[in-house]
């Protein structure tokens, strides 16, 4: 009737009247609701099935399909050929441990998964299929780190005859194509910089330009201070000392610190020297760190 309509849902216009209602097989009571968003991932992944009923999860796997589809129509109309590559391949020793199969023909034999499968593109290069593509699984035998996991999906591409600012403009346009028709987002063209302004500004060939912090450049002013911390790698060729200036730095908890601590240990870091400018007109006596006490006058100011 006119007025009870929900337009908020697919069925908000349709209303069923049973008249006889046979049971089946009766239904235990789901573990969760489908439109329920504070999950855990434990409880997701025991009751898979219904999680990818989930709207957010249906919309990940249609999105992630929507992509490898783009990247295979525009590498197909650049020329490109897919070629499957073998799984069970000999142990190619790369940066992490391979997955072993044992071999039931070969006795005490074993086959290695790859993680990559570099060893088959040179192959193909040379074999003369020079444009060479691979939507593939890589697996990893290495423990779980904040970038790393066991197995992974990557576009493997090689390619002969393309020199670096050629190739730098096709896939350009790959990754923009596909931004365009499987988000509808512009991205307009890619701003470029070189290795050296990355690694002098961000530490890092990967900069995420969202983050609008620099390094200051600090070598040479921590080269005489009786802090070795600083001075040994100021000293030595190749070495640098930097800082990063966080904005309203000195609101940071000592707790969040000692959380950023542990988390810089995840990439390496043997821990992270700190230094809270209270009052920098106070010089010396504006500054709050464990480390003050071992920077001269100069290095402080």
């Amino acid at each position: 009737p006119a007025g009870t309509t929900n337009d908020k849902l697919k069925s908000g216009q349709i209303e069923v009247l049973c008249h006889e209602l046979n049971v089946l097989n009766a239904s235990v009571t789901p573990p969760f609701q489908i439109d329920d968003d504070n999950l855990s991932e434990t409880v997701r992944l025991t009751h898979r099935v219904l999680d990818l009923r989930r709207p957010y999860m249906q919309k990940n796997l249609m999105l992630r399909y929507k992509v490898s589809m783009e990247v295979r129509k525009f590498l197909d109309a650049n020329g490109f050929v897919d070629i499957e590559t073998p799984m069970l391949t000999k142990s190619t020793p790369e940066g992490a441990r391979d997955y072993l199969v044992p071999s039931r023909v070969h006795d005490g034999q074993f086959f290695a998964l790859p993680q990559s499968p570099q060893l088959f593109k040179q192959l193909l290069m040379v074999a003369g299929f020079d444009r060479y593509y691979q939507i593939t699984k890589c697996f990893r035998d290495e423990d779980l780190r904040a970038d790393r996991q066991p197995e992974f999906t990557q576009i493997d591409i090689e390619t002969s005859f393309m020199d670096e600012q050629e190739i730098r403009d096709m896939f350009q346009g790959m990754i923009k194509t596909v931004f365009q028709t499987a988000l509808g987002v512009d991205l307009g063209d890619f701003p470029v910089m070189s290795y050296q302004d990355a690694a002098r500004l961000y530490g890092s060939d990967k900069p995420d330009l969202r983050v609008k912090l620099e390094f200051t450049e600090l070598t040479d002013v921590m080269a005489d201070v009786d802090f070795k911390v600083f001075s040994a790698p100021a000293t030595t060729p190749g070495g640098r000392v930097v800082a990063l200036r966080v904005p309203g730095g000195a609101a940071i908890s000592r707790g969040e610190i000692d959380g950023y601590t542990e988390f810089v240990k995840i990439y390496g870091a043997k821990g992270l020297a700190w230094i809270k400018v209270n009052e920098a007109a106070k010089g010396r006596e504006g500054l709050q760190s464990p480390i003050v006490k071992n920077l001269h006058d100069a290095a402080l100011a």
